[in-house]
């Protein structure tokens, strides 16, 4: 256990030689100015759900593209020094990637926090409607959007070990604009989404929107059961290929 928190300290030391720190405050940060003037300009013209949904669809859908960017520069990092830090100093190469996936799941689950904050300021002086429903509401969003990302995380540290910074963000894209089609298509035509990493934490969003307007629970209890076990298989194989992994053909010569 020592030996891991000693692998994400001298995670968290790499990467201060990045701007990933820098970006996951300054972006979210613009972001959720952007996001509390919507609020602003529209709260006559649309009912606050409406403009929940709307920006935690824009949130869901610019995570994968924001992940696969960050993703991208930290094992760039790594690529300078031909992956020889990922392959030293640890009893178990597994335990290094945890470390680093937990890490950046950090830093994300922090971005979001920073964005949604003017959010929930402007619905508590503009809309005066800061209730325990839409607390909840933006609390359980929160949680659907790190959960339903994990494996775009696990996605996005394999390609960028096995392909580079160019797969990673090509991929990124192209989730962004798979996000967007499944925001714009109704739940009820989405069928069995919860077998679709890409779909989670945007339909996740919708149903906890759905129940606020309704009061009714519709998120169903084996979805999130789903969700988990997926990732965690996938987080397995994951670090199955890793450890058998020993760098790129071109570092290997």
């Amino acid at each position: 256990m020592k030996s891991f928190w000693c692998a994400i300290k001298s995670e968290v030391v790499k990467l201060r030689h990045t701007p990933i720190f820098l970006l996951h405050i300054i972006v979210p940060l613009l972001g959720g100015v952007l996001f509390a003037m919507y609020f602003h300009l529209y709260s006559g013209q649309q009912s606050i759900t409406q403009r929940l949904n709307l920006i935690l669809q824009a949130t869901s859908a610019f995570f994968p593209l924001a992940i696969s960017i960050a993703v991208s520069l930290g094992i760039n990092l790594e690529e300078e020094g031909h992956f020889q830090a990922l392959f030293v100093g640890m009893e178990s190469k597994s335990k290094l990637i945890i470390a680093k996936l937990i890490l950046f799941l950090g830093i994300g689950a922090i971005a979001i926090v920073i964005l949604f904050l003017p959010i929930l300021f402007s619905v508590a002086v503009v809309d005066q409607e800061l209730s325990i429903s839409v607390l909840n509401t933006v609390l359980y969003s929160y949680v659907y959007i790190i959960l339903g990302n994990i494996v775009t995380y696990i996605i996005h540290f394999w390609l960028s070990l096995k392909s580079g910074l160019g797969a990673s963000v090509i991929t990124g894209v192209l989730e962004s604009l798979i996000v967007i089609l499944f925001s714009n298509l109704p739940l009820k035509l989405v069928i069995s989404w919860e077998y679709i990493p890409w779909a989670w934490a945007v339909n996740m969003c919708r149903q906890e929107i759905l129940q606020f307007n309704t009061q009714l629970s519709t998120l169903q209890p084996n979805i999130i059961f789903k969700v988990i076990i997926i990732t965690f298989v996938l987080l397995l194989v994951f670090c199955i290929w890793f450890e058998k992994w020993e760098g790129r053909k071109n570092y290997e010569e």
